[in-house]
């Protein structure tokens, strides 16, 4: 049988690395740290991330507890590193609810076209027009607030992001000469979109998931604030956020330590995701 006609893919490059660190080393830094304590977090914190000490409580950072203590008595720092883990969970959900469903949504849009393009993208356009906040509201509401339930509705809120680059990709490649020669040698096209389209959007859904994930570990730490994601004793950084909304004036150290935390997750995903763009940009030099 003859091999389909093969897709004059980007070359891949070993420097990917070398580039992001001379482009934005921050970003480098602020992930590597990020996913470090979600990898590791259970083995690095020096204290148990759940146990209460009233006796400790609101201590400033010190050479037992190193960025202090919250309200009841437990470590910030391990607290910080369950934290992290929570976060890179919700990156995780939020991105595969997206990707797979926008991705395939949009693939089959703009790699098809016709009637199908149509349904998908009015599909697609109501997805959008739905405020995430509303969402979570509404099936936190129907099921129990967890992190699953509330990413959920931040993965629905993420689909039509992967759709519109993926059909985007699809309707560019679709009358490309590779694509033309595979129908001629017999291929369907839904196996022409698996095997030659598909691989093309790599790079962009990449940058996509990036800044998605982002946006994921910033409504994780909103819906948790407002009490409708995780929920206590388990650590996040919005109830973190929300145990120390009461004590800014006793101890002011507890809010600001977990705020750079948190901040310093999505600026380091979004930072990542402008470094991998102009990596593509240049085709992978």
């Amino acid at each position: 049988m003859t091999d389909l006609a093969t897709t004059p893919r980007p070359r891949r490059s070993s420097g990917l690395l070398a580039f992001l660190i001379r482009r934005s080393p921050l970003a480098v830094l602020l992930v590597g740290v990020f996913l470090v304590a979600a990898i590791f977090g259970p083995w690095l914190a020096p204290h148990s991330m759940t146990d209460t000490n009233l006796t400790v409580a609101l201590q400033p950072p010190s050479a037992t507890y190193w960025l202090g203590t919250d309200p009841l008595g437990r470590d910030v720092l391990s607290r910080l590193l369950g934290s992290a883990q929570v976060a890179a969970q919700a990156f995780l959900i939020v991105v595969l609810i997206g990707g797979i469903f926008g991705t395939a949504l949009g693939l089959v849009a703009g790699g098809l076209g016709g009637i199908l393009d149509l349904v998908v993208s009015r599909l697609v356009e109501v997805l959008q027009g739905f405020p995430t906040i509303l969402v979570a509201i509404v099936i936190v509401a129907l099921f129990d607030p967890s992190l699953t339930n509330a990413m959920i509705a931040v993965g629905l809120a993420a689909i039509p992001d992967f759709a519109r680059v993926s059909r985007s990709v699809a309707i560019q490649l679709r009358d490309r000469e590779f694509i033309q020669a595979a129908r001629g040698l017999g291929a369907g096209e839904l196996r022409i979109l698996w095997s030659e389209v598909l691989p093309n959007m790599v790079g962009p859904l990449i940058v996509i998931a990036s800044f998605d994930g982002a946006q994921a570990v910033l409504w994780e730490a909103s819906l948790s604030f407002l009490g409708m994601g995780v929920q206590s004793p388990a650590p996040s950084f919005g109830s973190m956020l929300r145990e120390a909304q009461g004590y800014l004036a006793i101890q002011p150290s507890f809010a600001i330590i977990v705020g750079i935390a948190v901040s310093g997750v999505i600026l380091g995903l979004n930072l990542l995701g402008d470094a991998i763009s102009d990596y593509l940009d240049r085709g992978g030099k």
